[in-house]
C-alpha cells in the first residue's frame, strides 16, 4: 500500500446528545454534513487524478460522511463492518453518565482491557481493522481512502507505523471530526505521516458556527 488517506466522520448526534460512541448508530448533525462537504472539496485537491479505492465503516455517521465525499469525488464508497468503531458492548445507546457506572476495573496491558461487559478490546479492534487492510490487493498503486472512527483510525496508524504491542498501549493520536490523516511511502519507501488530524479545511465552518 503506497498511499492511505484516513478521514474521521463528521459531527454526529451522539456528540451533542451526550451518548456513548462505539456502535451507537446516530446520524450526522447539520454541522457534520457541512464538515463532510468541506472535507470532500479538500480531498479533490489532495487526491487529484490518482487511481482511488474508497472504503468506509457501515455505521450511519461514517457511511453518510463517505457518501457526501463520494458524491464530490464521483466514487461510491464500499461500506464494511471491519472499519467500525470500537464496540463498547452493553453501553451502546446509553448516555455517558450511564456508561460510566458500568465501566469495569482497568487491567493491564491496556490493549486487553475490556472496558464494559461485552465490549471489544483494543487488541481485537486492531486485528479487525488491520486484517481488512492486509487482505486488500497489495499491487494497487493508487490512493486508498477510508472514512472511519477515532479509535479505528488510531489502530490503522499504529499498524502503518509498525508499533510494537507495548507501544500501542502508550501511543495514541488525536482525530477531530472530519480531520484528514495522510500516510504514504516516500521515495525511499519509508512510511511517512504527511498529515495528522488536519482540520484546516474546516476553518471557515468553525468561523461561521
Amino acid at each position: 500500500m503506497k498511499e492511505l488517506i484516513l478521514v474521521r466522520h463528521g459531527q454526529s448526534e451522539h456528540h451533542i446528545k451526550g451518548l456513548t460512541g462505539g456502535w451507537t448508530d446516530t446520524p450526522l448533525t447539520p454541522l457534520g454534513c457541512q464538515q463532510a462537504a468541506a472535507t470532500a472539496q479538500r480531498l479533490v485537491s489532495l487526491i487529484q487524478s490518482k487511481p482511488l479505492r474508497f472504503y468506509c465503516s457501515d455505521l450511519i455517521r461514517a457511511k453518510k460522511t463517505a457518501e457526501i465525499i463520494g458524491d464530490t469525488l464521483g466514487v461510491t464508497p464500499v461500506a464494511t463492518e471491519a472499519l467500525r468503531e470500537l464496540n463498547w458492548g452493553i453501553v451502546k445507546d446509553m448516555t455517558l453518565e450511564e456508561a460510566r457506572s458500568l465501566e469495569l476495573p482497568r487491567t493491564t496491558p491496556l490493549i486487553d482491557w475490556v472496558t464494559f461487559p461485552g465490549a471489544e478490546t483494543r487488541r481485537q479492534l486492531y486485528h479487525r481493522t488491520t486484517q481488512f487492510l492486509v487482505q486488500l490487493n497489495p499491487n494497487f498503486h493508487g490512493c486508498t481512502l477510508i472514512v472511519s472512527h477515532g479509535n479505528a483510525i488510531t489502530s490503522i496508524i499504529q499498524w502503518w507505523l509498525e508499533l510494537a504491542e507495548h507501544q500501542q498501549s502508550r501511543i495514541a493520536f488525536d482525530k477531530a471530526p472530519c480531520s484528514i490523516t495522510h500516510l504514504h511511502l516516500n521515495e525511499w519507501d519509508q512510511k511517512t505521516i504527511a498529515k495528522l488530524n488536519d482540520t484546516g479545511h474546516l476553518d471557515a465552518i468553525s468561523d461561521e458556527a
